[in-house]
């Protein structure tokens, strides 16, 4: 069988990642899509717009075969260690043939030699790193830099062309995200081969909805959240007109239906939860969390009294040195107490999977150095200490987003364990 793997958080599932599926299964020739999906949390240090439940019933409508869960500790993780835990998941399956993934560069020949000077840090890499740094600018904007300059070097293209050439390869998300996943490849040995497509449509951060075009994940969370604060109602749905040629019919369908029961999250839900955690705790305490530095860890001690709101403290707390992002991860990481991220994933968390992919599951048991869990509570009877306490926090996680849901709707909390997976014929 030929087996791709999808590495993503559709939050939400729109048309660009239909057409990443469709091009897997039609260009690569794909008998199996397994999808390796952020949880109740996403990169960016924030709750997904929807639950994991719900996003892995679209990707499974769409046209994949099995969702397994990237758990909190690695979907909140940085672009490095986010890469390595997915990328370390879809490899312990054991039958992953090729990871494809979006890009602005749409080749991979760039981004394969990029993660290798990366991986291996050659000398004349290193000095312009230091270089680079004593500039003041953020680590990541110093690597980038640095990287740019030494490519430049070996391919003798000459100052000229090292603005071009960084904002092509280096200084867009997708590509950005695709040099890490080549180089979690490189450190695992890995067989698995990487892939590509050029990423079509609006731009990363475009928040824009344009007609006929695949919009990005932020211009539908950007629509959305001009909606939330609405009464939903029938008469509401015509609110979401605006994306029926931009999301899939059945991703739009279960957005309508989450909105409909208010069953989604922002940003803002986590405005007191997150001033609770915070308040107490000493600037000792806080850099113990992952992302949270003690310059952070002092800055947002010296600043909780004008605490207001989540977006609100993360804008207060932005500095030229730590992005905004960055910052969010870290008060999110305060809040779900995770102190480090695990650099690969010991085990399979299923979300959901079609029924027709029992020859699929077979080899994976045969040939995976990894289980798939499909009920956590017998696994963490069963896992070690360092598996339970994986399984453990991802669980607190869900139940901490569950709970949000369930204070803004009012219907009856569920628990982790007592979820069922998504079953599609």
């Amino acid at each position: 069988m030929n087996v791709t793997g999808i590495i993503a958080e559709y939050n939400p599932f729109h048309l660009g990642h239909l057409h990443q599926i469709t091009y897997v299964r039609e260009k690569l020739n794909s008998d199996y899509i397994i999808v390796a999906m952020s949880g109740d949390f996403v990169q960016r240090g924030t709750p997904a717009l929807l639950s994991k439940y719900t996003r892995a019933e679209a990707a499974l409508l769409c046209g994949a075969d099995l969702v397994l869960e990237l758990p909190v500790q690695v979907s909140s993780a940085s672009a490095e260690f986010f890469a390595g835990g997915a990328v370390s998941l879809l490899n312990g399956l054991g039958v992953v043939d090729q990871l494809c993934f979006g890009s602005e560069e749409g080749t991979v020949e760039g981004m394969q030699l990029a993660a290798r000077i990366l991986n291996e840090e050659p000398q004349g890499f290193r000095d312009l790193l230091k270089n680079s740094l004593k500039q003041g600018i953020s680590f990541p904007a110093a690597r980038s830099q640095a990287l740019g300059r030494y490519l430049c070097t070996l391919h003798s293209l000459g100052e000229k062309n090292l603005s071009a050439f960084s904002d092509t390869l280096l200084s867009s998300p997708n590509n950005i995200l695709g040099i890490e996943y080549c180089r979690a490849l490189l450190r695992l040995h890995s067989s698995i081969k990487p892939a590509t497509l050029k990423r079509e449509g609006s731009g990363y951060h475009d928040l824009a909805l344009k007609n006929n075009q695949a919009p990005s994940a932020s211009a539908v969370r950007a629509f959305l959240s001009e909606q939330s604060g609405r009464t939903p109602s029938s008469d509401s749905v015509k609110d979401f007109s605006a994306l029926e040629n931009m999301l899939p019919a059945a991703s739009l369908q279960l957005l309508k239906n989450a909105f409909s029961r208010q069953e989604f999250l922002t940003e803002n839900d986590l405005d007191l939860i997150l001033h609770y955690c915070l308040t107490g705790q000493t600037s000792e305490e806080l850099s113990k969390y992952a992302d949270v530095s003690p310059d952070l860890a002092a800055r947002i001690i010296n600043c909780l009294n004008d605490y207001r709101g989540f977006c609100q403290f993360t804008e207060l707390l932005k500095t030229k040195e730590l992005t905004h992002t960055r910052i969010q991860r870290a008060l999110l990481h305060i809040l779900l107490q995770i102190r480090e991220t695990p650099k690969e994933l010991s085990f399979g968390r299923v979300l959901g999977f079609r029924k027709s992919t029992s020859p699929l599951l077979k080899e994976i048991k045969k040939r995976g150095t990894i289980p798939l869990v499909t009920k956590p509570s017998s696994s963490a009877k069963t896992f070690t200490a360092d598996k339970k306490k994986l399984l453990d926090t991802n669980t607190a996680a869900s139940n901490i987003y569950e709970s949000l849901i369930c204070h803004k709707t009012g219907r009856a909390f569920v628990h982790e364990y007592q979820k069922q997976m998504i079953l599609i014929p």
